[in-house]
C-alpha cells in the first residue's frame, strides 16, 4: 500500500485549467534480478520456434477455455456470470464542401467467469471481435473473425500441508509487479502472494514471443518497518531486466523513494548496460503545502519494453518513459498548496525543458482558474508557451432548468495570438418527451472578425428505446451525426 502510495504521489496534480501536457511528466520505476542461467535453459529451437510457439499458445489457451467450461456445470450453484456486450453505430460527417463521409462500426464482446470453492477457486473467458469490423452489426461473421481475447483459471491454497497460500494462475497473465516490470495479454503461468515472513515471492513464466521465452520474480522484502523494499526481475532471450525499489518515511511529513532499472545484454560492459533511476522527497512542509524534489535519468537507448502502456490522462508513474524527451537526465521540482480556498502550484521538470505554475478558487459559485507553461531550454532561458484564464458558473434559470456557462481565454506569445472562448450547456428536463437532451454550444475568436469566427454547436439525446443520438455542426468542419446502440448482457 505504501509502495502504491509512493508512486501516486509521484505525479503532482494542478487546478483546474492547466491541461494534460503540462504536468504530468514523472515517473519512476522498480528494479528487476538476475535469472540468466534459467533463461538459457528454456530456449527453443530456431528451426521450429514458430511451430511450437503457436501450438503452446493454442493449447494453454484452449485447455484455460475448456476448464472453464467444464466447470461450469458442477460448479453452478457456486457462481456462475456470463455476460457480454454488442455495440452499433454509425457517424455521418458533412464537410464544409459539402463532401459526405459514412463511418459504421460494431462490437461484439462475450465474458464467462464463475467461481467456487468459497470464491478461492476462479476462472475467466473472453471473446472479442480480432478486428475493427466495419459494418454497422457483426453479421456474417465466422469462427476466424472471434478471438480469444484472455482465458484464465486461477485458485488460492498452499503448495504443502501448513504452507502459505498462493494465487497460482493459468492463462492470460496479470502481472504487474511495477509500472516498469509489467506483462499483461500475454499467455503463461504465474504464483503471486507468497508470504514468507520477511519475503513475498512471486514469479511468473510467460511462453514465447518475439523475444524468446519471458520468466520474471518479484520479491517483497519486510524487514525494516515502515519502509518498502523490493526487487523485480524479467528475462527473455534478449535482456534481463533488473529492477530495485524503495521507499520509505524517516520523519513525520517526509516521504522517500527511490528507483533503478538496467537491462543487461550479453556481450555488455557494466558500463554500457541502458538504465533509469529516480528519487525523489515529497516533504509537508505546512498543513495542506506539500514540496516536492528529486532527479531521473534514463538511457538514450532504454526500450520501454515489460512497462506499463502511457495512460490515457499522462498521470502515472510509468508515463514519462513515453513520451518524447529534451534530455535524458535532470531535477524536477514542485510545490502545491492550498489556502483559504485558493490552490496554486507550481512545478519544473529539467527533462522535459517544463515549467508549470496554476492558480484556482471558487466564489460565491464562480470557478476562476488561470494557468501559465513556460518553456525552459536551459538556466536563465524562459519563454512562455500558452497562459489560459478561466471562469464558470451553473445558473439556476428556472426548476428544472440550470445552465452552465464559462469562458476561456488563451493566449500564445509566439502566434501573438490570444483567442477568447465562450460556451453554455444545459440536459433539459422541462419537456416530457425529451427529457434528458443535452445541448451545448460554444464561440470563439481571436479578433474581431466575422470571418474568423468560429462557433460549435450539438445536441446528445438517449431515446426511449435505447438508440444514442447525437449532432454537431462545427463552422469550419461541418456536421457530425451519430446514431448508436449498446445492449448489455
Amino acid at each position: 500500500m505504501e509502495r502504491q502510495q509512493a508512486e501516486e504521489a509521484h505525479a503532482t496534480v494542478l487546478p483546474n485549467g492547466t491541461g494534460d501536457d503540462t504536468v504530468r511528466k514523472r515517473g519512476y520505476s522498480k528494479v528487476k534480478s538476475p535469472i540468466a542461467a534459467l533463461d538459457g535453459k528454456v530456449r527453443l529451437q530456431n528451426s521450429n520456434r514458430e511451430g511450437d510457439l503457436l501450438t503452446m499458445k493454442k493449447t494453454i489457451a484452449a485447455v484455460s477455455l475448456i476448464i472453464a467450461l467444464v466447470m461450469a456445470g458442477p460448479v453452478a450453484a457456486a457462481g456462475i456470470d456470463f455476460g457480454g456486450s454488442i455495440e452499433t453505430n454509425i457517424e455521418v460527417n458533412r464537410s464544409v464542401e459539402g463532401e459526405v463521409d459514412v463511418n459504421p462500426a460494431s462490437e461484439l464482446s462475450l465474458n464467462l467467469g464463475l467461481t467456487a470453492a468459497q470464491d478461492k477457486l476462479r476462472a475467466g473467458v473472453q471473446f472479442g471481435l480480432s478486428d475493427e469490423y466495419t459494418q454497422l452489426m457483426p453479421t456474417g461473421i465466422t469462427l476466424g473473425d472471434i478471438a480469444l481475447k484472455q482465458a484464465f483459471i486461477e485458485a488460492d491454497g498452499a503448495y504443502w500441508h501448513g504452507g502459505p497460500e498462493v494465487t497460482t494462475r493459468f492463462g492470460t497473465l496479470d502481472v504487474a509487479y511495477s509500472p516498469y516490470a509489467t506483462v499483461k495479454d500475454h499467455s503463461g503461468v504465474s504464483i503471486s502472494g507468497m508470504d514468507l515472513d520477511v519475503v513475498d515471492l512471486s514469479a511468473f513464466y510467460g511462453l514465447p514471443t518475439d523475444h524468446g521465452h519471458v520468466l520474471g520474480m518479484r520479491a517483497d522484502i519486510n524487514v525494516i518497518d515502515e519502509v518498502d523494499l523490493g526487487a523485480s526481475v524479467i528475462a527473455d532471450e534478449e535482456i534481463l531486466r533488473v529492477q530495485l525499489d524503495a521507499a520509505g518515511s524517516p520523519m513525520e511529513g517526509l516521504r522517500l523513494a527511490g528507483a533503478i532499472a538496467a537491462d543487461h545484454v550479453e556481450g555488455t560492459s557494466l558500463k554500457d548496460i541502458n538504465n533509469l533511476w529516480t528519487v525523489q522527497a515529497d516533504y509537508e512542509l505546512l498543513e495542506n503545502t506539500t514540496v516536492t524534489a528529486g532527479y531521473k535519468f534514463i538511457s538514450d537507448d532504454w526500450a520501454p519494453r515489460y512497462v506499463a502502456p502511457r495512460s490515457k490522462d499522462d498521470d502515472q508513474v510509468q508515463d514519462w518513459v513515453h513520451q518524447e524527451r529534451n534530455r535524458n537526465h535532470g531535477v524536477f521540482v514542485g510545490v502545491s498548496t492550498e489556502q483559504q480556498g485558493i490552490s496554486v502550484a507550481a512545478e519544473y521538470d529539467q527533462v522535459f525543458a517544463h515549467a508549470a505554475l496554476s492558480a484556482g478558487t471558487e466564489y460565491e459559485g464562480f470557478k476562476f482558474d488561470v494557468a501559465t507553461v513556460l518553456d525552459v531550454p536551459g538556466l536563465g532561458q524562459m519563454s512562455t508557451e500558452k497562459t489560459t484564464f478561466g471562469v464558470g458558473r451553473d445558473f439556476d434559470v428556472m426548476e428544472g432548468l440550470t445552465i452552465a456557462a464559462s469562458y476561456e481565454g488563451e493566449w500564445v506569445p509566439a502566434a501573438q495570438q490570444l483567442t477568447h472562448t465562450i460556451g453554455a450547456s444545459t440536459t433539459l428536463g422541462l419537456i416530457p418527451a425529451i427529457d434528458g437532451l443535452s445541448i451545448n454550444g460554444e464561440i470563439s475568436a481571436s479578433e474581431l472578425n466575422l470571418q474568423t469566427m468560429g462557433y460549435k454547436i450539438g445536441a446528445e439525446f438517449e431515446a426511449p428505446n435505447g438508440v444514442n443520438l447525437g449532432i454537431e455542426h462545427d463552422r469550419f468542419e461541418g456536421t457530425t451525426f451519430q446514431a448508436g446502440m449498446k445492449v448489455e448482457f
